[in-house]
């Protein structure tokens, strides 16, 4: 068995078949995708990759695994999936994939492509057949990375906190591991596990807020899909391009493209636009961004972009078992539910443009939200 030493886990043990898939391009690849895309140009600490995450997800599903009583082969596929769900993020992770996912598919469609028809199936297909990674993508197994309390998101909120410099993701992941079970294959957790799983949820919510809806970090992410959209429309890059980058590589290439570069310029650079506008991004004139972009544009005389809250906000829920039995989260924590309206509340639209314009085009965009 070998060991690597994580920040936030410790040490994470790995078999020989994990080693090898670590050590394969395909996996070394997320060295160079950063987890949280472009948040460092607000919280410089966001450096961290795809790569660290993937390795504690695999490591906090292990621990569910080991208190449900999943053992042997079971177990052993389960970290695999764990290890593998993020393969196929694309250079800069979700951000790119609003742009490319019509053609590539969503990133785990991208990775279990990348999986079997690559090295790293023929090296699965040695102990398991490879389609298994996959074929049980629901049940408890998908259940345990991917829940709104699963291995996924403890590890991304704890990892993320923690390089960005905030107290929000100070989650008690030991308790709430230890407090789950299996409701028929999906996960809940035991009532005295309910402060820990609000606390999750309270720290995910206060992340959301302060770190993955900040409006510059939305700003320039408008940014950057309006860069990657103009250079794979003109045919500079391809979508392809994107499955093999880093993104380093992405954004000097768009740096070098002339229907990009003034984009990607200004990323490098950090000369983001500025914030002129808030909208409620239920607004029907938002049900279609890119033409609101457009009349815009056109009645400010200017360059007009608009930042959506494109990562989805609203938790799916779980089950708390209690002595009366069964109950949503929702149901039986009145603080979770209080957050939920909440999230309701902050989401928005930011109408964004070169800072010269702003106090023009907040008075153009007040009037167009107005009808």
């Amino acid at each position: 068995m070998a060991a690597i030493r994580d920040a936030i886990h410790g040490n994470i043990t790995l078999n020989g078949l994990e080693e090898r898939i670590i050590d394969s391009a395909e996996f070394q690849r997320l060295r160079r995708i950063k987890q949280l895309a472009l948040t460092y140009m607000v919280y410089p600490g966001a450096v961290h990759t795809r790569f660290e995450h993937s390795l504690g997800t695999m490591h906090l599903a292990s621990s569910i695994c080991d208190v449900l009583g999943i053992e042997g082969d079971e177990k052993e596929k389960i970290r695999l999936r764990a290890l593998l769900h993020d393969l196929g993020h694309v250079a800069f992770s979700h951000e790119s994939e609003y742009v490319l996912h019509e053609v590539l598919g969503d990133h785990e469609k991208v990775g279990e492509r990348k999986i079997m028809g690559g090295e790293l199936g023929k090296m699965i297909g040695e102990n398991y057949p490879a389609g298994e990674i996959f074929s049980k993508k629901g049940g408890i197994g998908g259940e345990i990375i991917s829940c709104d309390i699963g291995a996924d998101r403890m590890d991304y909120l704890k990892r993320d906190a923690h390089h960005i410099g905030v107290a929000y993701g100070i989650i008690d992941t030991d308790r709430v591991i230890h407090t789950m079970a299996d409701g028929n294959g999906k996960i809940c957790i035991e009532r005295g596990g309910l402060e820990a799983a609000e606390s999750l949820l309270i720290g995910r919510f206060l992340m959301f807020s302060t770190v993955y809806l900040h409006k510059t970090v939305r700003i320039a992410s408008a940014m950057l899909n309006r860069a990657i959209r103009r250079a794979v429309d003109s045919g500079a890059l391809r979508h392809e391009d994107f499955l093999d980058a880093g993104d380093e590589e992405i954004l000097l290439s768009l740096r070098g493209i002339k229907e990009s570069a003034e984009y990607a310029g200004a990323i490098i650079n950090r000369r983001f636009y500025k914030q002129a506008f808030v909208a409620s991004d239920l607004h029907p004139l938002l049900e279609n961004p890119a033409h609101a972009e457009e009349e815009l544009s056109k009645k400010c005389g200017c360059d007009i972009m608009i930042g959506m809250p494109n990562i989805p906000a609203q938790p799916s829920g779980f089950m708390v078992r209690g002595k009366d039995g069964m109950a949503s989260i929702f149901e039986a924590s009145e603080l979770v539910s209080a957050l939920l309206a909440a999230e309701e509340r902050r989401r928005n639209a930011i109408i964004a443009c070169p800072e010269k314009y702003r106090e023009e085009v907040g008075k153009k965009a007040e009037k167009y939200f107005s009808k």
